[in-house]
């Protein structure tokens, strides 16, 4: 009996608590179930006409309709004028440009003229009754720093065609050249290859080349004798008779 008392007693006691709340419209916080709902946008707050915004003054003008297209007007045509030459009299007008001549190209230069001097170079005749003589001849030959050296290869290198037509023969073997050459105490040491001692002319053609060497040579006033040397050594015979061991002289 008691319990039932005092929970009577609890309920008026709410009752009147909850009375005047319910009066005044709050309600009791209630436990909210979180669903997965989706998130719905609330609708944005219509804005006041106070706040919209008035379209600027051009927009309202309503814009006229585009008339008809009419042809473009050409400009009025400007007075040509005429350059100053032309409207200048004929005797006061200047001389035109297409009147000057282009400058005159200059004609390439002419190499340098090689000098040259006369050298002496002695090849052989063949006399009437067969004997062979001593045919002098000059060449213009370059300047350089080795004149002997120089008519040397002149004979060696044989008589033009001009002089063969004036008798002259070389009786220098075609072959030979010369290796180097020397002077020591007037004495020119002529160092030829080893063809030098291969002469088809036999004796007397040996000797004829002999005499077209030292004659040569011996052109030059430093030069007395030539001392003949084959691939750089002192040989005792050309061939069978004729002794080149010691230098000759004319």
């Amino acid at each position: 009996m008691v319990f039932w008392v005092l929970f009577f007693i609890v309920l008026i006691s709410l009752f009147f608590i909850l009375l005047p709340m319910a009066k005044k419209g709050i309600t009791l916080p209630q436990r909210q179930t979180v669903t997965e709902q989706p998130a719905v946008q609330e609708p944005l707050a219509e804005e006041s006409p106070a706040q919209e915004q008035k379209p600027p003054a051009q927009e309202k003008r309503t814009q006229p309709k585009p008339a008809a297209e009419k042809p473009a007007t050409k400009p009025p045509a400007k007075p040509e004028t005429k350059p100053l030459e032309q409207r200048q009299p004929p005797e006061q007008r200047p001389p035109p440009a297409a009147q000057e001549k282009p400058p005159a190209e200059k004609p390439p230069a002419k190499p340098p003229e090689t000098q040259t001097r006369d050298r002496t170079v002695y090849f052989m005749r063949e006399g009437n009754g067969g004997d062979l003589t001593l045919a002098k001849t000059t060449r213009k030959l370059a300047v350089s720093d080795s004149p002997l050296i120089d008519c040397v290869n002149a004979l060696l290198a044989g008589p033009t065609a001009a002089e063969k037509n004036r008798g002259m023969i070389n009786f220098i073997p075609p072959n030979t050249r010369l290796l180097s050459a020397r002077v020591v105490n007037n004495t020119v040491h002529l160092n030829f290859n080893e063809e030098f001692r291969y002469n088809t002319f036999g004796r007397e053609g040996c000797e004829a080349q002999l005499r077209q060497i030292v004659w040569t040579a011996t052109e030059f006033p430093n030069v007395n004798n030539v001392q003949i040397e084959i691939d750089g050594k002192i040989v005792d015979f050309l061939i069978e008779g004729i002794a080149i061991r010691n230098p000759i002289g004319r």
